[in-house]
């Protein structure tokens, strides 16, 4: 269901930006990045964030406006989120394990504020519980900032990048 009333979506919804999916019951919501960047959470980590990614392996550059639309937020409740990247993201970021170890998007996720847990569901899937409800431009400001860390860690661990 893609409803045109901002008014039947549930408080974790962005006022006035319509999700891209809401469910029959209206309680799930999802988002995606290009939708939230001028909302003011979202705009002030976009302002930190590199204007351009580059691959940690074959591939072409990521523009943060092209990051940003491959990364999405998703909740019924405002507490349990669901973040998810795109294909176009992978070779930016290990969401695998492939470059190293430690899963690192899984801890740039874990240290952002109010996060309880972080499950990595899948290689372009994790499940992030709150300890506090916030909304989905929120939400999806903390995992935007999360990519970043954890693919300016990947330069820290010897994977070159210009910054």
């Amino acid at each position: 269901m893609n409803s045109s009333t901002s008014s039947a979506l549930p408080p974790y919804a962005v006022p006035g930006i319509q999700p891209l999916r809401v469910n029959e019951e209206g309680r799930h919501v999802e988002y995606r990045g290009h939708q939230l960047i001028r909302t003011p959470p979202v705009a002030a980590v976009f302002a930190r964030v590199p204007e351009t990614f580059l691959p940690l392996t074959e591939g072409e550059p990521l523009r943060r406006e092209e990051l940003c639309a491959a990364l999405d937020v998703s909740s019924r409740d405002g507490l349990a989120w669901i973040v998810g990247l795109g294909d176009a993201v992978k070779c930016m970021v290990d969401s695998g394990g492939d470059f190293v170890e430690d899963d690192l998007i899984e801890e740039a996720l874990a240290a952002q504020p109010d996060v309880v847990e972080v499950y990595h569901v899948d290689r372009e899937v994790f499940d992030v519980v709150l300890a506090r409800f916030l909304r989905a431009d929120e939400m999806f400001a903390r995992w935007l900032d999360a990519i970043t860390a954890a693919h300016r860690e990947f330069a820290r661990l010897g994977v070159e990048l210009p910054y």
